[in-house]
């Protein structure tokens, strides 16, 4: 089933074809039954049995939480808040414009904090 969710996030991820940052590599691996990407070894974004979820700031998860278009980001229903990933709705998944600039926010994200 890891294959599964490996060979849908690489797909999204061709059709999405995000702007990363020069020198940075990014690779589709299995993760806990899911998939995550990766950029240099930090994980950027997930799919997983609960959905799409992208690491993403604090204002930028907070944003798409009032808009209805995230919600805390949880692997089962009794399980703590993943605090920095937002689990995006259904409707991401679909529309490849409407996902790249928030991929590309968490790539940034990512790509930063990496650099500190």
């Amino acid at each position: 089933m890891a294959n599964d969710y490996v060979q849908k996030l690489d797909a999204l991820m061709a059709r999405v074809n995000p702007t990363k940052p020069h020198g940075k590599a990014i690779e589709v691996k299995p993760f806990f039954g899911g998939a995550a990407g990766y950029l240099n070894w930090d994980i950027f974004i997930s799919l997983t049995k609960v959905g799409l979820a992208l690491k993403l700031s604090d204002e930028d998860r907070q944003r798409l939480f009032k808009a209805g278009d995230a919600k805390a980001m949880r692997y089962f229903p009794k399980a703590p808040i993943k605090k920095q990933y937002a689990l995006m709705s259904d409707d991401y998944l679909t529309g490849p414009k409407r996902i790249k600039p928030w991929i590309e926010k968490s790539i940034g994200l990512v790509a930063s904090s990496a650099a500190e």
